[in-house]
Parts: C-alpha cells; sequence; structure tokens
C-alpha cells in the first residue's frame, strides 16, 4: 500500500470498512451455498448432516449468524433438539458469546459509531452513555444481557462503541445468557418429545420475567430513562 493509498484509507477508514462489511454481507446473502436457515427444523436438518463435527459446527454458524441475517431464536430452540443440555447449554453459550464477540469488534474497528449517529437517536445515546460508566459498566451490561426488553445485536454494537474491557463484555455476555440457554435448551428438548412442554414454558418465564420484573421495580429501569446522549 503506498502512501497515498495508506493516507486515503486512515481519512475513510470508516467508510472504508463500512462498505467492505457490507460487501460481506451481500456475498453471504447471495452466494450460492451459503446456509440460510428459515426454521428449526432447517437448523436441525443441517447441522446434524455433519455428524460428530456437529457442535463445532453449530457454534461456527452461531457465531456468523448476524452476518447471515437470521435470528438467534432459531439457534437457540435448536440447541435443545439437536444435544442434550450437557452439551447444548455450552454449544448457546459459545456460539451466542462468539456473535456477540464478532459484533463487539466490528463496532470497535468504528462502523459502531457510524451505526449510532445514523440510526441510534436518543435511545442508542442513552444506552452508549449508560454503558460508559466504567464503574458501573459490569452491573448495566448484565441488566442488558438478562432483561428481554433490549435487542442482542444492538446492544454488542453499543458495547464496542465504548471503552468497556473486553473481559467485562464476555463475562457479563455469557452470565446474561445462562438462565436462557438453560430454558432454551429445555424448551427444545421439550419440543423433541424428551420431556415436558409445561416445565419448560414455566422456566422461560422464569428467566425471562424475574430480570424484567427487577428491572422495572428495582429502579435501574429509570436510571436507564435519565441518561442523556453525549458525543461518541
Amino acid at each position: 500500500m503506498n502512501q497515498t493509498s495508506f493516507s486515503f484509507f486512515r481519512t475513510h477508514r470508516h467508510a472504508v470498512l463500512l462498505i467492505l462489511y457490507l460487501l460481506i454481507i451481500a456475498a453471504l446473502w447471495y452466494l450460492p451455498g451459503v446456509f440460510h436457515p428459515k426454521s428449526v427444523e432447517d437448523v436441525r436438518r443441517w447441522v446434524m448432516g455433519y455428524g460428530v463435527w456437529g457442535p463445532l459446527v453449530y457454534v461456527l454458524l452461531y457465531t456468523v449468524r448476524p452476518l447471515l441475517l437470521f435470528p438467534s431464536l432459531l439457534l437457540n430452540v435448536a440447541a435443545g433438539i439437536l444435544f442434550p443440555p450437557a452439551l447444548g447449554i455450552p454449544c448457546l453459550l459459545a456460539g451466542g458469546l462468539g456473535s456477540a464477540a464478532l459484533l463487539f469488534y466490528m463496532a470497535r474497528t468504528g462502523i459502531g459509531s457510524e451505526f449510532l449517529d445514523l440510526h441510534g437517536g436518543k435511545w442508542g445515546g442513552r444506552i452508549h452513555h449508560y454503558l460508559s460508566d466504567g464503574a458501573k459498566n459490569f452491573q448495566r451490561m448484565l441488566w442488558l444481557r438478562t432483561v428481554p426488553l433490549f435487542p442482542y445485536d444492538v446492544i454488542s454494537l453499543v458495547a464496542g462503541c465504548t471503552k468497556m474491557k473486553f473481559v467485562t463484555f464476555a463475562a457479563t455476555t455469557l452470565l446474561g445468557m445462562l438462565p436462557g440457554a438453560i430454558a432454551y435448551n429445555i424448551l427444545g428438548d421439550a419440543l423433541g418429545g424428551n420431556s415436558g412442554l409445561a416445565f419448560s414454558a414455566v422456566l422461560l418465564v422464569i428467566a425471562f420475567g424475574i430480570p424484567l420484573v427487577f428491572w422495572y421495580f428495582g429502579g435501574e429501569r429509570n436510571k436507564l430513562r435519565e441518561e442523556k446522549r453525549e458525543g461518541l
């Protein structure tokens, strides 16, 4: 890379990287043979087709999921259908952390700030400021991972725009995902005919309902509402 090209890249780095990411997403969307599941059954058949490599394939698929533009719910439920809980829960956690880390580091390249400027609005600014308090970002990130109101991928991008350490991001992501991972695996197991559906439904309510109640009535919701947008 000559000096002129290097200077151009430094000046327009965010725009160049954003275009690159969009090209990768477009290529993955339109290239033949790239897997784009439309149902839990699609995920089950595709992963099972890899035999003993199925768990690794599942984790890799979950990791690149944000680039393939399909919802994580398909993979969350599929984990319990594909694997016993002792394997399905770690696979779901590893894949969920992988996809979150991918978005976190994509945001760190600079596209996260542009995303917030273009699409974040007041809500995105408040989330950004809410997570920017270094003394409280572990607790606050954990709230955003456990309360089922905040888009998983968007929170990963916003977190990448802050100065949050990756170890904090990873730890809170894993802890926040754990109750849901357990509930989804038992639900998937129930849908596969191996356990009671009513019991799995109760677990889902517990996993997501309890954090929601504490968020709503415990005062943390008001702290987020009071945040003002600051410069990114």
